[in-house]
């Protein structure tokens, strides 16, 4: 099944215009940016439908080495339909992201926002996706997204040390009650940003909803 991922994975970078070649379980794209996807089965879920988590390995020259580890959850009604429905989250929520920020690509239209933040004595230029919004009901969201990254980007910019880092935002929520929670700096919980996640006024929808986000901050000066 990781065959199948790998050659989705090259696909991509190729509709992108992103020289890619395989090398065993990895994709090597341009600049030094290799992605390679593991795949976890996690046996079935209420309903019948086979559960995966897809690990997406990512390192690149421009994070010093400091690979980036993102894992997302499948569903379907066949293992390979669960790891489609992995990776189309990565697609969605992470890839354009990586491929920008960490080759000399640049996308088209609006797949990925940049921002300068300006740290004590250094800045980042912050390579921002879409947030990945998951619920069990049409339309609904947790609210609160818009007011918290800001608050977030001041944190990060007032007290990271300089140089690049990726950092992963996740909280999750079922029937309007918190359930988890992430923020991800560099690979490590950030504590700070993980209080003020926790503090933050979220409202949440009933039944499950959750979103997610990718950020990846370069030095203004790379």
């Amino acid at each position: 099944m990781s065959e199948q991922l790998l050659d989705a994975l090259q696909a991509a970078f190729a509709g992108h215009g992103i020289h890619a070649e395989r090398s065993g379980g990895t994709i090597r794209a341009q600049d030094g940016l290799t992605i390679g996807p593991r795949l976890f089965e996690r046996g079935k879920v209420e309903g019948g439908a086979i559960q995966v988590q897809v690990d997406f390995a990512i390192e690149s020259p421009r994070l010093n080495r400091v690979p980036i580890l993102d894992s997302f959850a499948g569903l379907g009604e066949t293992l390979e339909k669960a790891a489609e429905n992995a990776y189309a989250k990565f697609l969605q929520a992470s890839f354009h992201v990586v491929a920008e920020s960490l080759t000399t690509h640049r996308c088209e239209g609006s797949q990925v926002g940049w921002e300068n933040w300006q740290g004590v004595g250094h800045a980042w230029r912050v390579c921002t996706g879409p947030v990945l919004m998951v619920s069990t009901r049409e339309g609904a969201r947790i609210e609160g997204f818009l007011e918290f990254i800001p608050r977030l980007a001041e944190l990060f910019s007032e007290t990271m040390a300089a140089g690049p880092h990726w950092m992963r935002v996740f909280l999750g929520a079922l029937g309007g009650k918190h359930t988890g929670c992430e923020v991800l700096v560099d690979g490590e919980i950030w504590t700070a940003g993980q209080a003020l996640l926790d503090a933050h006024g979220w409202v949440y929808p009933a039944g499950y909803a959750s979103f997610r986000h990718l950020l990846i901050a370069l030095p203004e000066d790379a």
